[in-house]
């Protein structure tokens, strides 16, 4: 290290500082310029159907688990006066929790004050300065509630131990915990059996059933979650878990094509974590011996995050958001890892250089911040945007809403359900799902009031094919809602025609 001390923790408190500022402005930017995602809209109108009364499944089709409507529900009167801005922003500060509650068990495994900042700066340069990962823990879809569930079961395993291993306690509330995000995300179940087998594995570490407590909270957190759904209403709970199943598969070019696009939006933690893995394998120069408490983390981490890729990777379609939450126990492994390169004086370079690195590669590079700016290439010549989306659906929300109240209705039909929610309206009865919603014959539609864009009957139910029928059955919604009330050429996700359109009634 320095030959003064006091003045390199300075210095690593004041480029933390300004990290956590600049991660803070990324954020603010992800929630005003991040484009629209159609998702979006069916997760938060799900959140504002429980406010009302209903249950997803129950009342309504939802692909997902009750996790993410109950939470947002339960928060509603925080940001669902705001529109999509407020669902946004709520993400947002939870996506922050998350970070906080990584950096706070990663710095608490370190020894040395020097290790701990450093380990910090890493880890907020992994992920706060990384715009793909700020952008889907910003926009209202499961993944910062995901990653903030996570990083609170890695706290409660790691962070709180008992003289002998864990404490029963925090192993239970982690189990119960791990249950609540595979109501979530189902896929998020993987965590149970892995954390699981590995308590069982590590017992002379975490102590002999610590494995045993770990499981019982799990079991008793699944049976909490989806024991009343299971014994009312069963079919409509298996219905959306049959419609992941049903989709087309993308084949086997589908994986590789996912992990090219998690290496390109995440430059900085590949090459990080190639430097890392390279010296851990050849030992030349060898990475300092990790304590056993530390070595243990960095495994569970570590497995945590595999086991993460392998089974969203054996998805149908491999998007390559599904891999958001293993991000953060990647990260959190990776800033730990660091802190055992041999030399003091490449440690302190490195650290400079990393935060800097990310924030040139997230600014100046990332595909993200162009679509802020950038509404298409047209050959030769790019198309800048006119206005952020997030402003033009405020506008496109203020015709609907002005027409709704001229109409006397708070129906509106529309696949584009982020429309709705701005509006603060509700959708026609099954199209709760927006362009995921199963078919529904437009004579059983009563309201007077629609909206469409290049969405609207493009996916054919459930396999997400292109629609064959498409045509006719645009055809009729213009038949029926003749009287167009405003159009707006690139509009929402993809940047799609939008007309606005009410019915004439003879």
């Amino acid at each position: 290290m320095a030959k003064d001390p006091e003045t390199t923790l300075r210095t690593l408190r004041k480029w933390s500082l300004a990290l956590v500022a600049l991660t803070l402005l990324l954020f603010v930017a992800q929630a005003l310029l991040g484009t629209l995602n159609q998702d979006e809209g069916w997760y938060l109108y799900a959140a504002r159907e429980v406010m009302r009364g209903h249950l997803p499944h129950r009342d309504f089709f939802f692909t997902q688990g009750l996790g993410f409507p109950l939470v947002y529900a339960a928060f509603g009167w925080l940001w669902s006066g705001f529109g999509i801005l407020g669902g946004r922003v709520f993400t947002a500060l939870l996506s922050i929790m998350a970070l906080c509650l990584a950096d706070r068990t990663v710095s608490a495994c370190c020894r040395k004050p020097e290790d701990r900042w450093m380990a910090r700066l890493v880890l907020w340069s992994l992920l706060g300065l990384n715009l793909w990962y700020t952008y889907f823990t910003t926009i209202p879809k499961a993944y910062a509630l995901c990653v903030l569930g996570l990083a609170l079961v890695f706290r409660l395993l790691s962070g709180l131990l008992a003289e002998k291993g864990i404490a029963p306690w925090c192993a239970l509330c982690a189990g119960l915990l791990c249950a609540f995000l595979t109501d979530i995300r189902l896929s998020m179940g993987i965590l149970l059996p892995t954390i699981s087998l590995w308590l069982l594995f590590r017992r002379a570490w975490a102590g002999h059933l610590t494995w045993l407590w770990f499981a019982l909270g799990g079991a008793a957190g699944l049976l909490v979650a989806f024991g009343p759904e299971l014994l009312l209403w069963p079919d409509a709970l298996l219905e959306a878990q049959r419609f992941h199943a049903a989709r087309a598969p993308m084949g086997l070019l589908g994986i590789p094509g996912c992990l090219a696009r998690l290496l390109r939006f995440n430059p900085v933690l590949t090459l990080l974590g190639l430097l890392l893995g390279w010296l851990w394998a050849t030992r030349k120069p060898a990475l300092k011996v990790p304590s056993e408490d530390r070595a243990a983390l960095l495994q569970l981490w570590l497995l945590c995050a595999a086991a993460l890729l392998v089974v969203h990777l054996l998805a149908p379609v491999p998007y390559d958001d599904y891999l958001v939450p293993m991000l953060l126990p990647l990260a959190m492994a990776t800033a730990l890892a660091f802190t055992g390169l041999p030399f003091d004086s490449l440690r302190l370079a490195l650290t400079k250089v990393i935060p800097l690195a990310a924030l040139a590669l997230s600014v100046f590079a990332s595909p993200i911040a162009q679509e802020w700016f950038l509404l298409r290439q047209d050959r030769f010549w790019v198309q800048t945007r006119l206005m952020p989306d997030l402003f033009q659906l405020k506008q496109a929300a203020a015709d609907l809403r002005a027409a709704a109240q001229r109409l006397h209705t708070d129906t509106v039909w529309t696949q584009d359900t982020y429309l709705a929610v701005e509006a603060g309206l509700r959708v026609s009865e099954g199209l709760e799902m927006g362009p995921f919603s199963k078919p529904t014959p437009l004579k059983k539609v009563s309201t007077p009031l629609a909206a469409w864009s290049g969405y609207t009957y493009a996916l054919h139910f459930p396999d997400l094919e292109p629609n064959p029928d498409a045509e006719p059955l645009l055809s009729a919604l213009r038949a029926r809602y003749s009287k167009t009330l405003s159009t707006w050429p690139d509009f929402g996700q993809q940047h799609t025609p939008l007309t606005i359109a009410e019915e004439v009634t003879p």
